[in-house]
Formats: structure tokens, C-alpha cells, sequence
């Protein structure tokens, strides 16, 4: 049995008084004091985030872009210098090999940010996909600490970090945009990026400077700054109707599907899935997601069936309690006619159907840009 992995924060997660509890492989902050009050935190002030599980990926060569061009699903020639775009890698048959986000940190240089779980999955994909293209391409997950910065008050924390050119440049970054700054003496990256809905940031930095760093972030004077577990990034991207891969979708689930064509560019030339998508969207797409609340009590968690008029029309793929909307809901994959927004359907929660009614996404306005 493998060892959990642990981050260089780890200590600083115990000393706090956190449960650790194990996810996908690593031993994580799920709570410090409670998922509601965490959650709620993050809505009205700022929170960080320990997330250096997940995976950095440097790919770099002279054919770095038309690589990426063919390897993800987004039009990677629309970024310049500093920028970042959502994106996806597919299997051939057009289904999620994961979501991640792509940023174009030099001239020939893209930073990958992909999911914990799936680092070595991607990594092999990668790799076997470049083995035709002049690119190198590096896992160098081990190599970072990532610290999410997030909630309205995030800028005046990340800035406490910060002096001269480097606040500088920070405080003139867009939504989406990533920034090469001088950080305790050590090159990082400051990204306009997150997972909350709110305004934030992500510092992907040496491990060497993690612990300093988010001991710097929570001595801010200029707001107040606690730190946040799991559990309230979970509910928070819930809200904000980000999707989460191995539950919103996965590799049976295609990006039309999932609800982001908008990030799929089948204008842009081929790319590994594309030919699979095209037929998708010749014959009709059969299922989508959509959100819901719950209007009786209880939770609707992962896999939990879902009815209208006593038929099955799918199941939900993430579920919880909303603090910020103080009811219990989330999102479903269902046949795609079957319901719009406004409808009503019914979930079965432990051998309960519940009702439930499918809304607007996301759940709670985002506030990120």
C-alpha cells in the first residue's frame, strides 16, 4: 500500500489544528474550523488554500504551440504573453482525459495546471502525444508548492507579499492572466485564476519558500486572512459551477456535454477528439448538466438518481449543502430534453425521492473578474 503523499504545508496544516483526511493520494486540510464558517469566510473576506497537490506540467520547444493546438481543445494560438485560457484533453472518442489550464509563460513556454488525481495520466498522454511534435514536456509537480488566495479582500493579501516591480506588475494583471515575479528571493508565478467564484489568486512557487510564504499571508494586516480546507473549496466551486473532474465529468463524458463549448474550438484545425465530437454534434447531443436546488430537506450527493414523472433521466454528479444559498443542491447529468430550467424533478436521497428544481448556472453569481 502506497504512503500518502504529503505537502511541503503539511506540518503547518497539523500545527493548526486541521483534519487531514486522504484525497486522491495525498493527506489534505479538509476543515480548521468548520466547512460553513470556512466557506462563508472566503464569500465576505479572504481565504488560502493549500493546493499543491495538483500538477505543473512545463511544455517548451519550438513546436510548443502547435502542440498544445493539437493536444487541447481551446485555440492556444490566442495567447500572448502572460495569458491563460481553460482547456481540455480528450481521448479519441471525444471524452475527458482532464480539464486544466493552460498559460503562456515565454516565447516558446506554456505552464499546464492540471488535476491531482490525474498527474501521471496526463503526464503519459502527454508525452505519447509529443513524441511527434520538437517539444519537451516536463512534469515538475514535485518541484512546486501552489497556494490559492481567494474572496474579495484577496488582492490586498497577495500585495502584502509583495514590493516594487513585482506588486506592480500583480496589481496590473487581468482576470486569466499569470504574472513572472521575484517572491522571497525565488522566480514565481502570481496567475489571476481560481476555484471559488470569487476574485483570487494562484502563486505557484519553490517549495522552499511555501511555508514562509503562507505564514506571510496570514500575518496580513491589511485583511483579514484564514486559511481553508477542502471541504469549502468543494462547496464553494459548487456554487460558482465549476466542474470537478471524476464527478462532473470524466473520461465518458464529452466537453458538450460538460457544458463548455464555449472552450472547445472545432474552428481551430484538428485535434486528438475531434473527429469523435464532430459526430457527437452531427448526430445530437444526448445528455447535459444542469444545476439544481433542493425544496425539501436533505442532501443530494454524487450518483443519487434523478426522475421526473417516476422516470429515470439521470443521475447527480456533485451534491451538498450551499452556505452562501442556505439550501442543499448541485449538478446533474441528465438526457438532454428531458428538463429546463424552472422544472421540477426528483432526486433520490437514500431511498427518498426528494424534490428538486433546476436552475440557472451557476448557483451563486461569480464575482472573479
Amino acid at each position: 500500500m502506497n504512503e500518502e503523499k504529503k505537502t511541503q504545508l503539511h506540518d503547518l496544516h497539523k500545527s493548526a489544528g486541521a483534519k487531514i483526511i486522504s484525497f486522491g493520494g495525498w493527506a489534505m486540510p479538509v476543515s480548521y474550523e468548520s466547512l460553513k464558517s470556512e466557506h462563508l469566510f472566503v464569500r465576505s473576506n479572504c481565504g488560502i488554500f493549500d493546493v499543491s497537490h495538483m500538477g505543473e506540467v512545463i511544455v517548451s520547444g519550438n513546436a510548443a504551440l502547435e502542440f498544445l493546438q493539437f493536444a487541447t481543445i481551446n485555440d492556444v494560438n490566442k495567447l500572448k504573453l502572460g495569458m491563460g485560457q481553460y482547456t481540455a484533453i480528450l481521448n479519441h472518442e471525444g471524452g475527458f482525459i482532464d480539464d486544466l489550464i493552460a498559460y503562456r509563460i515565454g516565447e516558446k513556454k506554456y505552464l499546464l495546471c492540471i488535476n491531482a488525481a490525474n498527474i501521471d495520466k496526463d503526464v503519459s498522454w502527454l508525452k505519447k502525444v509529443a513524441a511527434d511534435f520538437d517539444v519537451n514536456v516536463e512534469n515538475e509537480s514535485a518541484l512546486y508548492s501552489q497556494i490559492a488566495v481567494q474572496g474579495p479582500t484577496s488582492n490586498k493579501a497577495v500585495l502584502s507579499l509583495l514590493q516594487g516591480q513585482a506588486a506592480v506588475e500583480v496589481e496590473q494583471i487581468n482576470y486569466m492572466e499569470i504574472a513572472k515575479i521575484d517572491l522571497f528571493g525565488q522566480q514565481s508565478y502570481v496567475a489571476r485564476t481560481g476555484y471559488t467564484g470569487e476574485m483570487g489568486y494562484e502563486i505557484y512557487l519553490p517549495n522552499s519558500i511555501a511555508d514562509q510564504c503562507w505564514e506571510s499571508l496570514l500575518a496580513c494586516t491589511t485583511t483579514q486572512v484564514k486559511p481553508i480546507g477542502l471541504g469549502a473549496r468543494d462547496t464553494l466551486r459548487l456554487e460558482a459551477g465549476y466542474l470537478l473532474y471524476g464527478n462532473d465529468m470524466d473520461e465518458k463524458v464529452n466537453p458538450f456535454e460538460a457544458g463548455i463549448s464555449w472552450a472547445t474550438k472545432m474552428e481551430c484545425g484538428d485535434f486528438v477528439g475531434r473527429k469523435s465530437l464532430e459526430k457527437i454534434k452531427n448526430e445530437g447531443v444526448n445528455r447535459k448538466i444542469v444545476a439544481f436546488t433542493l425544496l425539501d430537506k436533505g442532501i443530494a450527493r454524487e450518483g443519487m438518481t434523478v426522475y421526473v414523472n417516476n422516470e429515470e433521466i439521470g443521475e447527480v454528479t456533485s451534491g451538498s449543502f450551499l452556505p452562501t444559498l442556505d439550501c442543499a443542491g448541485g449538478m446533474a447529468l441528465v438526457r438532454k430534453n428531458a428538463v429546463k430550467v424552472d422544472d421540477t424533478v426528483e432526486v433520490e436521497v437514500r431511498g427518498k425521492r426528494k424534490l428538486a428544481k433546476i436552475v440557472k448556472k451557476p448557483l451563486y453569481s461569480s464575482k472573479t473578474k
